[in-house]
């Protein structure tokens, strides 16, 4: 008797097929996160018990036992108590330069010179002659109500090196002799058309810069390659997302850095989602734009439709317009439009044209109050009901600003960290009548406004929680009184998780695929070790971001 034959081995594919259709043996990729407090921020089912996830997508919210016996081959995620919400979209911020400064002494806090010069020392203790030695973190309206720097100290630390000292904010620079003799600056040398060169009493230059002065040293540093720039981008998104945020609005693009993040979204490599606004202020970028349209990527990793216009300068160095002089020292204050309103008119009539939205760096009430009105022309000639545009700060307002910007369908894009930040000096700077109209997150929300709260990293505190702490708390860190900052426009936690969540999706016209744990909707989570929402307030700064998940996937455990 010849022994029976097995049956030939089915071919892979078929194998993978029957697997497939085998309910049995089929591997299950959904995951169920349980066992937790889940914060959808979505209005019609703002909380839930458990969240299925499907590859990269939500696919469910709702009741434990619900989504047990609906999906029983899931993966469990059990949270042990811990508390998930939508992943934190920082609306505003410089990723770029938080991964930049890497290689920048860190010269927050400084009060002095000789503070700048030996933390440079301990930053650079042995530097090739000739190198340049740059730090960043001065804070320009701190030493503004001081005195601004002088570079004696610096020449005779660093005779042989060029210096460049960014100041916490970006409007004012500060360099010693060699950076600016590699300038050629003196003192016969004239301001630019915007931006001012301070000078000793002789006149000869004290190495501070002024807003686009700065550019007259600046474009003498050596130019970084593209494989640094985005070594810079995975290093600021890197630390974005360990903290929480699975998606950013990139302010101020240039040239040369588009074509950076844009590689590295091609390769796949970008860490959270990116969503670009474009250095309006470059007249050559724009018109490159113009002719091509907005970049749209379906799966948001790199999207790119906003105009980020930079149009006065800053409270705290005096260079922002006002409608009236400044309050104290208006000798001092150097108010500076970086752009002139034509050019943002023609920018905002051909944003309009092209389908790209406009978002307007604009900080006193004077430069508010001419942004709005080029918003209002523009609008009425082209009227459109979804043009979603932004004003970048809306720090300083006259007060019919807010029903303005309600009535246009303008989105106020604000910072916590400026309203505590800005609290040593910024009365002094308006007065105890303009600073009414000033930071005002609730006033925007009263009038029917929205509002987006986000950090503008690198400058002030910029961690997600430390952003919440500020917007509900309106204190400092550290030190803080029991009364916050003008704490009668503080926010509630509610109102702050949506302005830094479905808020900041709305405003990138992403609301359907970001910003809430909805079903349809990317799986961007986070995990915290408490829950906002039933902690002292004082408490929300020390929350922490136990797993960030972008995408479905885990890109940083902290456990």
């Amino acid at each position: 008797m010849k022994p029976a034959r097995s049956a030939p081995p089915l071919p892979s594919f078929l194998l993978l097929l029957l697997i497939a259709l085998t309910p049995a043996l089929a591997v299950s990729t959904d995951v169920l996160v349980v066992g937790g407090a889940i914060i959808t921020v979505d209005p019609h089912v703002p909380q839930a018990q458990a969240m299925l996830v499907q590859n990269d997508r939500i696919i469910a919210v709702g009741a434990r036992a619900d989504l047990e016996r609906a999906y029983p081959n899931a993966r469990r995620h059990d949270l042990h108590g811990r508390t998930v919400m939508p992943g934190v979209i920082d609306s505003h911020a410089h990723s770029y330069q938080l991964g930049q400064d890497r290689r920048k002494a860190v010269l927050n806090g400084t009060r002095t010179v000789d503070e700048m010069v030996a933390r440079l020392k301990s930053f650079y203790p042995h530097p090739a002659p000739g190198e340049w030695l740059v730090g960043a973190g001065w804070d320009e309206g701190m030493w503004a109500s001081l005195g601004y720097p002088d570079r004696a100290a610096l020449d005779r630390a660093f005779p042989r090196n060029p210096v460049r000292l960014d100041s916490l904010h970006g409007f004012a620079g500060f360099y010693n002799g060699r950076a600016l003799e590699i300038a050629g600056i003196d003192a016969e040398t004239p301001n630019p058309v915007v931006g001012q060169i301070l000078r000793r009493p002789d006149g000869k230059p004290t190495g501070v810069l002024l807003t686009l002065a700065q550019q007259l040293v600046n474009s003498r540093v050596p130019v970084e390659s593209v494989a640094e720039m985005k070594k810079n981008i995975i290093a600021g998104l890197t630390a974005l997302a360990k903290v929480g945020v699975t998606s950013v609005h990139e302010a101020g693009i240039p040239r040369e850095r588009v074509v950076a993040f844009r590689e590295l979204a091609a390769a796949g490599q970008l860490p959270v989602r990116v969503y670009g606004m474009l250095d309006g202020n470059d007249a050559e970028l724009m018109t490159e734009w113009f002719a091509r349209g907005p970049l749209i990527d379906p799966q948001a990793w790199l999207t790119i439709r906003a105009i980020k216009i930079y149009y006065d300068g800053s409270l705290g160095s005096r260079t922002a317009l006002l409608a009236e002089p400044y309050a104290d020292h208006p000798e001092a204050a150097h108010m500076t439009e970086r752009i002139a309103p034509e050019l943002v008119a023609s920018l905002a009539e051909r944003g309009l044209a092209r389908g790209f939205q406009l978002a307007t760096h604009a900080i006193g009430d004077e430069g508010n109050n001419r942004i709005l009105n080029l918003y209002g022309t523009a609008l009425a000639a082209r009227p459109t009901t979804d043009h979603r545009w932004r004003i970048e700060h809306a720090q300083v307002v006259l007060p019919d600003y807010y029903a303005r910007a309600a009535t246009l369908g303008v989105i106020s894009s604000m910072q916590s960290s400026h309203a505590v930040g800005d609290s040593r000096w910024a009365e002094d700077r308006l007065g105890p009548t303009r600073i009414r109209y000033a930071y005002a997150w609730r006033r925007v929300l009263d009038a029917g406004g929205r509002l987006l709260i986000n950090s503008d990293l690198p400058g002030e505190p910029w961690e997600p929680m430390q952003t919440l702490y500020f917007a509900v708390t309106r204190k400092p860190l550290a030190g803080g009184t029991a009364v916050g900052w003008y704490a009668d426009q503080a926010l509630r936690v509610d109102e702050a998780l949506g302005a830094m969540t479905l808020a900041g999706a709305h405003a990138a016209f992403q609301e359907q695929q970001l910003g809430s744990l909805t079903p349809g909707k990317f799986a961007d989570f986070i995990e915290l070790d408490r829950d906002p929402r039933t902690i002292p307030s004082d408490d929300l700064k020390s929350i922490r971001v136990l797993r960030t998940w972008v995408a479905g996937k885990i890109v940083h455990r902290n456990l």
